[in-house]
Protein backbone atom coordinates (compact mmCIF):
# COMPACT_ATOMS: atom_id res chain seq x y z
CA UNK A 1 0.00 0.00 0.00
CA UNK A 2 1.01 3.53 -0.89
CA UNK A 3 1.40 6.64 1.25
CA UNK A 4 -0.83 8.16 -0.78
CA UNK A 5 -3.79 5.26 -0.33
CA UNK A 6 -3.11 6.17 3.45
CA UNK A 7 -3.91 9.73 3.11
CA UNK A 8 -7.07 9.40 0.75
CA UNK A 9 -8.45 6.73 3.19
CA UNK A 10 -7.52 8.76 6.50
CA UNK A 11 -9.48 11.75 4.47
CA UNK A 12 -12.47 9.96 3.73
CA UNK A 13 -13.15 8.54 7.00
CA UNK A 14 -12.24 9.81 10.47
CA UNK A 15 -11.01 13.65 8.93
CA UNK A 16 -13.63 14.30 6.41
CA UNK A 17 -14.34 18.08 6.25
CA UNK A 18 -11.35 18.45 8.64
CA UNK A 19 -8.88 21.01 7.58
CA UNK A 20 -6.03 19.30 8.01
CA UNK A 21 -7.00 16.50 5.63
CA UNK A 22 -6.21 19.36 2.65
CA UNK A 23 -2.42 19.29 3.91
CA UNK A 24 -0.87 16.87 2.27
CA UNK A 25 2.52 17.59 4.05
CA UNK A 26 1.06 17.74 7.60
CA UNK A 27 -0.91 13.94 6.53
CA UNK A 28 2.70 12.76 5.62
CA UNK A 29 4.25 13.73 9.06
CA UNK A 30 1.27 12.47 10.73
CA UNK A 31 1.98 9.16 9.06
CA UNK A 32 6.20 9.46 9.42
CA UNK A 33 4.90 9.75 13.29
CA UNK A 34 2.25 6.64 13.31
CA UNK A 35 5.23 4.55 11.26
CA UNK A 36 7.80 5.18 13.91
CA UNK A 37 5.62 4.43 16.43
CA UNK A 38 4.22 1.17 14.85
CA UNK A 39 8.02 0.41 14.32
CA UNK A 40 8.52 1.18 18.13
CA UNK A 41 5.97 -0.97 19.47
CA UNK A 42 6.52 -3.82 17.20
CA UNK A 43 9.94 -5.35 15.59
CA UNK A 44 9.07 -4.33 12.58
CA UNK A 45 12.67 -3.67 11.69
CA UNK A 46 15.80 -5.57 12.66
CA UNK A 47 19.21 -4.87 11.43
CA UNK A 48 22.46 -6.49 11.97
CA UNK A 49 25.84 -3.91 11.86
CA UNK A 50 29.51 -5.85 12.03
CA UNK A 51 31.97 -4.52 13.83
CA UNK A 52 35.73 -5.16 13.89
CA UNK A 53 37.24 -5.08 17.85
CA UNK A 54 40.57 -5.06 18.88
CA UNK A 55 42.53 -5.21 22.38
CA UNK A 56 42.97 -1.53 22.82
CA UNK A 57 39.35 -0.58 22.75
CA UNK A 58 36.55 -1.67 25.10
CA UNK A 59 33.66 1.01 23.69
CA UNK A 60 31.88 1.09 20.74
CA UNK A 61 29.08 2.55 18.91
CA UNK A 62 27.03 1.25 15.71
CA UNK A 63 27.45 3.99 13.18
CA UNK A 64 24.08 2.91 11.49
CA UNK A 65 21.79 6.87 11.76
CA UNK A 66 18.70 4.31 11.87
CA UNK A 67 19.96 2.79 15.17
CA UNK A 68 16.91 3.14 17.38
CA UNK A 69 17.53 0.48 20.27
CA UNK A 70 20.52 -2.29 20.35
CA UNK A 71 19.08 -5.58 20.74
CA UNK A 72 21.92 -8.25 21.42
CA UNK A 73 25.53 -8.78 20.70
CA UNK A 74 27.16 -11.82 18.95
CA UNK A 75 30.26 -13.02 18.65
CA UNK A 76 32.23 -14.13 15.81
CA UNK A 77 30.89 -17.85 16.40
CA UNK A 78 27.40 -16.50 15.75
CA UNK A 79 26.70 -17.04 19.55
CA UNK A 80 24.79 -14.29 21.49
CA UNK A 81 27.21 -12.81 24.28
CA UNK A 82 25.90 -12.04 27.69
CA UNK A 83 24.68 -8.48 29.05
CA UNK A 84 24.99 -7.36 32.42
CA UNK A 85 21.91 -7.93 34.38
CA UNK A 86 20.59 -6.74 37.75
CA UNK A 87 23.03 -9.34 39.65
CA UNK A 88 25.82 -7.95 38.35
CA UNK A 89 27.58 -11.62 37.41
CA UNK A 90 29.41 -12.46 34.47
CA UNK A 91 29.09 -10.36 31.33
CA UNK A 92 30.91 -10.44 28.08
CA UNK A 93 29.21 -6.92 27.09
CA UNK A 94 27.15 -3.91 29.01
CA UNK A 95 24.61 -1.68 27.01
CA UNK A 96 25.93 2.25 27.58
CA UNK A 97 22.66 3.57 25.43
CA UNK A 98 20.41 2.78 22.86
CA UNK A 99 23.48 2.99 20.22
CA UNK A 100 26.69 1.88 22.04
CA UNK A 101 28.22 -0.94 24.04
CA UNK A 102 31.55 -1.52 26.06
CA UNK A 103 33.41 -5.07 25.51
CA UNK A 104 34.37 -6.60 28.99
CA UNK A 105 37.33 -8.54 27.19
CA UNK A 106 38.06 -7.24 23.61
CA UNK A 107 40.19 -9.16 20.92
CA UNK A 108 41.05 -8.95 17.70
CA UNK A 109 37.64 -10.11 16.16
CA UNK A 110 34.19 -9.50 14.98
CA UNK A 111 30.77 -8.98 17.00
CA UNK A 112 27.74 -8.94 15.40
CA UNK A 113 25.10 -5.92 16.85
CA UNK A 114 21.64 -6.54 16.30
CA UNK A 115 19.19 -3.62 16.73
CA UNK A 116 15.73 -2.41 16.21
CA UNK A 117 15.94 -0.30 13.12
CA UNK A 118 13.74 3.25 12.77
CA UNK A 119 11.05 3.59 10.32
CA UNK A 120 12.28 4.86 6.98
CA UNK A 121 11.73 8.20 5.80
CA UNK A 122 8.30 8.65 3.56
CA UNK A 123 7.03 10.92 0.76
CA UNK A 124 3.49 10.51 -0.72
CA UNK A 125 4.41 8.34 -3.69
CA UNK A 126 6.40 5.76 -1.84
CA UNK A 127 5.02 2.38 0.01
CA UNK A 128 4.26 1.15 3.18
CA UNK A 129 6.93 -1.50 4.56
CA UNK A 130 4.12 -2.70 6.94
CA UNK A 131 1.91 -5.66 7.31
CA UNK A 132 -1.63 -4.76 6.13
CA UNK A 133 -3.19 -5.70 9.56
CA UNK A 134 -1.79 -2.60 10.63
CA UNK A 135 -3.21 0.23 8.42
CA UNK A 136 -6.41 0.14 10.45
CA UNK A 137 -3.87 1.05 13.48
CA UNK A 138 -2.03 3.74 11.59
CA UNK A 139 -5.40 4.98 10.63
CA UNK A 140 -6.02 5.73 13.96
CA UNK A 141 -3.03 7.20 14.63
CA UNK A 142 -3.22 9.48 11.84
CA UNK A 143 -6.96 10.47 13.21
CA UNK A 144 -5.46 11.36 16.64
CA UNK A 145 -2.92 13.59 15.10
CA UNK A 146 -5.75 15.41 12.85
CA UNK A 147 -8.25 15.40 15.62
CA UNK A 148 -7.53 18.49 18.30
CA UNK A 149 -10.54 20.06 18.52
CA UNK A 150 -13.26 19.40 21.24
CA UNK A 151 -16.91 18.15 20.85
CA UNK A 152 -20.18 18.92 22.18
CA UNK A 153 -19.89 17.18 25.22
CA UNK A 154 -16.47 18.80 25.84
CA UNK A 155 -14.68 16.10 25.30
CA UNK A 156 -11.13 16.00 23.61
CA UNK A 157 -11.64 14.05 20.30
CA UNK A 158 -7.84 13.18 19.85
CA UNK A 159 -7.60 10.48 22.97
CA UNK A 160 -10.93 8.75 21.63
CA UNK A 161 -8.58 8.31 18.55
CA UNK A 162 -5.66 7.69 20.44
CA UNK A 163 -7.52 5.01 22.57
CA UNK A 164 -8.58 3.18 19.45
CA UNK A 165 -4.74 3.36 18.22
CA UNK A 166 -3.52 1.55 21.86
CA UNK A 167 -6.61 -0.78 20.85
CA UNK A 168 -5.28 -1.81 17.95
CA UNK A 169 -2.15 -2.30 18.76
CA UNK A 170 -3.30 -4.62 21.63
CA UNK A 171 -5.01 -6.64 19.03
CA UNK A 172 -2.01 -7.00 16.94
CA UNK A 173 0.04 -7.65 19.56
CA UNK A 174 -2.53 -10.82 20.50
CA UNK A 175 -2.65 -11.52 16.73
CA UNK A 176 1.31 -12.38 17.46
CA UNK A 177 3.03 -9.50 15.87
CA UNK A 178 4.41 -8.48 18.74
CA UNK A 179 7.60 -11.02 19.13
CA UNK A 180 10.03 -11.22 22.09
CA UNK A 181 13.35 -11.08 20.32
CA UNK A 182 15.99 -10.46 23.03
CA UNK A 183 16.98 -13.40 24.81
CA UNK A 184 18.14 -11.33 27.44
CA UNK A 185 15.13 -9.81 28.55
CA UNK A 186 13.18 -13.52 28.53
CA UNK A 187 16.06 -14.77 31.12
CA UNK A 188 14.93 -11.33 33.09
CA UNK A 189 11.54 -12.28 33.11
CA UNK A 190 12.09 -15.67 34.33
CA UNK A 191 14.01 -14.65 36.69
CA UNK A 192 11.56 -12.06 38.31
CA UNK A 193 13.22 -9.16 36.98
CA UNK A 194 10.91 -6.50 35.05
Amino acid sequence: MRVSDVMEMARASSLFNLPVAKNDTALVKFIQLGLGELYRRFSLSVKVETIVTNPDLALYELRNPDVSLLLSVYNSNNQEMRETDVLGGNFDFKRVNFRSFILRHPKNDLVFAVYKATAPEITVDCDLDIPDAMIDALLEYVSYRGHSTINRDNINESSAYQRRFDESCRELEMQGYKIAINTQSVVLQARGFV
